[in-house]
């Protein structure tokens, strides 16, 4: 049994793959060096169409959390993972701002209700939001 291990592979060897293994490899090499996966998913335009089911791997392998829209075609991998940073970088902020409200004393239900106003969540939404950071 042979056994592929991407980041144990160099670039050049990888670029030899001529199907979206190239890009499921690359994906993982570098899925844990942020900077490095945003310059070749910039860079490599094969990165703009992803066949699904490499993105679907991609996803599994390195739990990446990618969301993309459901059924046939191929996948923009590079607004994949800018819509999953900017999620991210939403989630980071409603937690801070609970924690905020918390450590200065704001009751449960009115950070409720400034969480939902902040960041135009339905009051269930806050609720569930709020319950799990506070």
């Amino acid at each position: 049994m042979n056994l592929v291990a991407p980041k144990e592979m160099s670039d050049g060897a990888i670029n030899e793959f001529h199907s979206n293994l190239r890009e499921v490899m690359l994906y993982i090499k570098y899925s844990k060096d942020k900077a490095k996966l945003d310059e070749i998913t910039a860079k490599d335009s094969n990165f703009q169409s992803v066949e699904r089911q490499a993105a679907d791997v991609i996803n599994v392998v390195t739990g990446s959390q990618l969301k993309y829209p459901k059924g046939k075609g191929d996948v923009n991998m590079c607004l994949a993972i800018q819509q999953m940073r900017e999620e991210c970088e939403l989630v980071g902020q409603i937690k801070g701002a609970v924690f905020m409200c918390k450590d200065l004393g704001v009751s449960f239900t009115d950070t409720i209700k400034q969480i939902a106003e902040m960041f135009h969540l339905s009051e269930s939404e806050s609720n569930e939001t709020v319950k799990q950071y506070w």
